[in-house]
């Protein structure tokens, strides 16, 4: 018995040493190999895919108005508790938010808020720049939630870019390149 014991833990050994092999292989594979670099935000930025969860954002109707009704279940849903909603009644008798603020450093970026919103009026967008150094600077406001951009109908892409820092650091990109980084990365 001890012979079968012996000759599965050779069998055992010679698989694990050919997978550390392997592995080692495609490790010094990348030591000698050219680097992928992504040279942000000098020169170029990444552009999100439709589905990505990135800043939030209110959605107008056809008349230009705000599509949320104050219901607070975006609020109610809230993981982290970082949404606050106070609804008032217009002289319409039609609810809106009178303040609807988003607390960004508290928000997991889950989308249960999206996903909860029976009026489809908040939504997470494409935006990933933003920070502060203040924690009071993250929380954004209705104003500002429906001044921010919507989802990309495009994405996955790379774009020219270039770094402005005359004014404040913002990033300006141009049109899409069809540069796919991924595509630069040695496998196997």
């Amino acid at each position: 018995m001890s012979r079968a014991l012996d000759k599965a833990g050779t069998w055992i050994g010679w698989a694990f040493f050919a997978d550390l092999a392997s592995g080692l292989a495609l490790t010094i594979g990348y030591m000698f190999s050219r680097p992928v670099t992504m040279q942000y935000p000098d020169r170029e930025k990444w552009l999100p895919y439709s589905r990505y969860r990135g800043h939030h954002f209110l959605k107008r109707d056809e008349a230009g108005e705000i599509k949320c009704v104050a219901c607070e279940l975006c609020a109610r849903i809230c993981p982290c508790d970082c949404i606050e909603v106070v609804p008032y009644e217009d002289e319409n008798g039609q609810r809106h938010p009178a303040k609807f603020e988003i607390d960004t450093a508290r928000c997991l970026f889950c989308g249960l808020c999206e996903d909860a919103c029976p009026a489809d009026a908040i939504a997470l967008g494409q935006q990933y720049e933003f920070s502060s150094f203040s924690s009071r600077d993250l929380v954004i406001g209705r104003d500002d939630l429906l001044a921010k951009p919507g989802k990309a109908m495009t994405g996955g892409g790379v774009v020219a870019a270039r770094l402005n820092t005359a004014e404040a650091l913002q990033v300006e990109a141009s049109a899409l390149r069809g540069y796919d980084w991924w595509r630069n990365i040695r496998r196997r």
